[in-house]
């Protein structure tokens, strides 16, 4: 009898254990969350200003006043208190005007430009630089397209990721998604650059067609994270790499994609410039489209636009009929943990978007302030929500 009563046990122990473990990923799916406002950014500055990056353990923030050519980059206290600046487009700090992303790596800053990359102190003044050639397709001034990532490999190494995968060719080989490292990492003290990371057959991108102005990759990790988590704006597949393996891929994680979402495909080796060039535009206003990724450690969240509602489009729309179409166009984001998606989409239904994660599930509200306000402030003021299971 002890003997049998031993085996029910351990036969419910092990029973139990498997439940739990078939049943947390349909729980998880089933989970909704919610931003709830918790806190807010006041800058005492009239001049709106982009928030390039935050420095979560001295809780700082670099900033730059918005349509600016002076180049004066600002670094700010989480009381929204001046602490830095200086003027980087000309003099013996200066990288310039052309910009691709801009961030804290570790307690310095780098910022990287279309031929070097340029590394700051906390001050704002020049240590070193380095060459580095890519090409982007988007020359900004003064301005970021995308936030920037970090990662600190096992041997303590601190590097950014630096590469944009954006230029454009003029035709796209049968074997180009089978030669794209996707991850371009740059040590912030040498220089040197360590590639890696190739999609598989998973991406919608090796199913030998081309989708015209979606191949540009997203990204985030930072100096808390495991895997730097990559997906493409017209893929559906989020990949999650691990430089210190061999720029191995850990995880896989499908996203639904979320109607609308009326993409052009066309042969890939009829992608040439020309294509990207014509479908470049319905692409981008009927096509879903991931085009943002925030997160802390390993806790992601990747943004997704969906296309415009094809019975809310117009030939030579009214001012009305324009706000339609723009208003149908809805903004998730997925949150993932754990190597996997969990809990349904969360519908961003507030002004503005997500810009930067400030803290254990808090995220910076951004947008203009006539968009985040209903009345006129002689101040900046960016909300910052947190996320949280409903119920």
């Amino acid at each position: 009898m002890k003997k049998i009563g031993l085996i029910l046990f351990i036969t419910s122990l092990i029973f139990g254990i498997y439940s739990c473990g078939g049943n947390s990923s349909d729980y998880d799916k089933d989970v909704e969350f919610e931003f709830v406002k918790v806190d807010s950014l006041v800058i005492d500055i009239l001049k709106t200003v982009h928030i390039l990056d935050y420095h979560h353990e001295k809780e700082l923030y670099l900033i730059i006043p918005q349509m600016s050519m002076e180049g004066r980059f600002i670094i700010i206290d989480k009381e929204g208190q001046i602490v830095a600046e200086n003027t980087l487009a000309e003099g013996p700090d200066a990288f310039g005007l052309v910009t691709a992303r801009v961030g804290f790596v570790g307690d310095e800053i780098m910022v990287v430009t279309d031929g070097k990359t340029f590394v700051y102190d906390l001050n704002l003044k020049v240590q070193r630089s380095f060459p580095f050639e890519q090409g982007i397709r988007f020359r900004l001034i003064n301005f970021t397209r995308d936030n920037m990532s970090t990662f600190k490999t096992e041997d303590g190494a601190v590097s950014a990721l630096v590469n944009m995968n954006d230029a454009f060719l003029q035709t796209y080989p049968v074997d180009y998604f089978d030669t794209l490292n996707m991850v371009h990492l740059q040590n912030v003290q040498t220089g040197e650059i360590n590639k890696g990371g190739k999609i598989d057959e998973s991406s919608a991108f090796k199913q030998g067609v081309f989708i015209p102005f979606m191949d540009n990759p997203i990204y985030f990790s930072d100096l808390k994270s495991t895997t730097i988590s990559s997906i493409m704006w017209g893929d559906s597949i989020l990949y999650q790499i691990d430089p210190n393996d061999n720029f191995k891929i850990v995880n896989k994680i499908n996203l639904e994609r979320i109607t609308p979402n009326k993409l052009i495909t066309v042969p890939l080796e009829e992608a040439t410039r020309a294509a990207v060039q014509e479908h470049r535009t319905n692409n981008s206003r009927f096509g879903g489209v991931f085009n943002e990724i925030v997160g802390y450690g390993d806790e992601v969240l990747v943004g997704y636009r969906t296309g415009s509602d094809p019975n809310l489009v117009f030939e030579n729309p009214t001012e009305e009929q324009q706000k339609l179409e723009t208003e149908s166009r809805k903004k998730y984001y997925f949150y993932i943990k754990d190597g996997k998606q969990v809990g349904k989409p969360i519908e961003w239904n507030l002004p503005g978007k997500i810009q930067l994660n400030v803290g254990q599930n808090r995220y910076l509200q951004y947008g203009d302030q006539a968009e985040l306000h209903d009345f006129e402030k002689e101040y900046q003021c960016y909300y910052i929500y947190e996320l949280r299971e409903k119920g």
